[in-house]
């Protein structure tokens, strides 16, 4: 890589980085509001009535597919943190080797 694109490299990953953290803090608002919606379904009687009749299933399968619905996101918002640490110190690394 040559000196002058060094730095612009350093800027992209830096600006990568950024946005992987405002997309990890946007999807952990989104399980944070995913989550009352479905404390409400579980505990008011006619919420989960209605949500069984609006996805035609029988009682309690529409909460078991919310339920495992919502790990399903946990799970990819933990892979997407890994990310996120991975190039964030891929930036500092970066810059810490074009500042020596």
């Amino acid at each position: 890589m040559t000196t002058e694109t060094q730095p612009v490299f350093i800027g992209r990953v830096a600006a990568a980085a950024r946005a992987a953290w405002w997309t990890l803090l946007v999807g952990v608002i989104i399980v944070l509001v995913q989550f009352l919606v479905y404390t409400a379904i579980a505990h008011v009687e006619c919420l989960r009535h209605g949500i069984d009749w609006l996805m035609a299933t029988e009682e309690g399968e529409a909460q078991a597919f919310i339920l495992a619905f919502m790990m399903l996101i946990r799970v990819l918002l933990l892979v997407w943190l890994l990310i996120c640490v991975f190039l964030s110190l891929w930036a500092r690394g970066l810059r810490r080797t074009s500042a020596a």
